[in-house]
């Protein structure tokens, strides 16, 4: 599918519901919502108590009604496929941002706490397992990417789902994975909008938490995205944090299943 891109404008956030969530107003069973790590491709490459934990994690309620895209960013196969058509990635971020943050965002930080504990992942994240690192940084990650990913366009239209589904540069959804410890490519070239300058002044405001992935990656997009879009375009060091976040790690390049979706995604829109 070939889209065009949008047209620039003022892009404001989603405010959050005040129940937990609520049915998206397309139907969920014409496009069901993802779930992350939704493949097989997890395997047996866990420590027995990570194992157990990580079952635990996923059939979660509480967790899987947050649907915390920041989990789905790297790890769902459904979000991947989801993210091929306009209608399907809409009806996933209305659900994504349709649900209440003071109680979502409480929920993963208290399981990016578990994950690291003793008795469930520590000795995996510490030998640098892909799921198990990719699922941190994931809740670590969720205020930063839920506000980014709920920005809309002077339209209506989510500043993400114009992205992930521009053709005519397939480098516009990169900057996303920033908050996810994935550095910005020295190829992309993302289209110098709103949506890209509010998108990059939120995770501004993370960038000064140096126990957020995203202090790891901001200034070098933030000074690439300035040499295409214009020197004062986006700012080039983090602005003030207002508050804190638990403690974690970035990864200096992009994890396998980063470079997979990503690949596949300027394959299929070049195919």
């Amino acid at each position: 599918m070939y889209l065009l891109r949008r047209a620039d404008g003022t892009s404001s956030a989603a405010s959050p519901s005040k129940t937990l969530a609520t049915a998206p107003k397309t139907s969920t069973s014409e496009f069901p919502i993802p779930r992350p790590f939704d493949t097989s491709a997890l395997g047996n490459n866990f420590t027995a108590p990570c194992s157990v934990w990580f079952k635990k994690f996923l059939s979660n309620d509480m967790m899987n009604a947050c649907h915390p895209f920041s989990l789905l960013l790297q790890t769902s196969s459904s979000f991947f496929d989801a993210s091929k058509s306009f209608a399907r990635i809409t009806n996933t971020l209305e659900a994504t941002c349709n649900v209440n943050t003071t109680i979502c965002l409480p929920v993963m930080q208290d399981f990016a706490q578990q994950i690291r504990d003793e008795s469930n992942c520590a000795v995996d994240y510490a030998n640098d397992n892909p799921s198990v690192v990719q699922a941190y940084n994931g809740l670590i990650a969720y205020q930063p990417l839920y506000q980014a990913s709920c920005l809309r366009d002077s339209g209506g239209s989510y500043c993400f789902a114009n992205a992930i589904t521009n053709a005519s540069a397939v480098t516009d959804s990169y900057p996303y994975y920033l908050p996810l410890g994935v550095t910005l490519p020295g190829g992309a070239r993302p289209t110098c909008s709103t949506c890209l300058q509010d998108t990059m002044a939120i995770f501004s405001s993370f960038a000064g938490n140096t126990t957020q992935p995203i202090s790891r990656t901001y200034s070098d997009a933030a000074q690439h995205i300035d040499m295409i879009c214009g020197p004062t375009f986006v700012n080039k060091t983090a602005t003030p944090l207002k508050a804190g976040a638990p403690s974690g790690r970035a990864a200096d390049m992009p994890v396998t299943g980063t470079v997979t979706l990503l690949t596949m995604l300027v394959l299929y829109y070049l195919g």
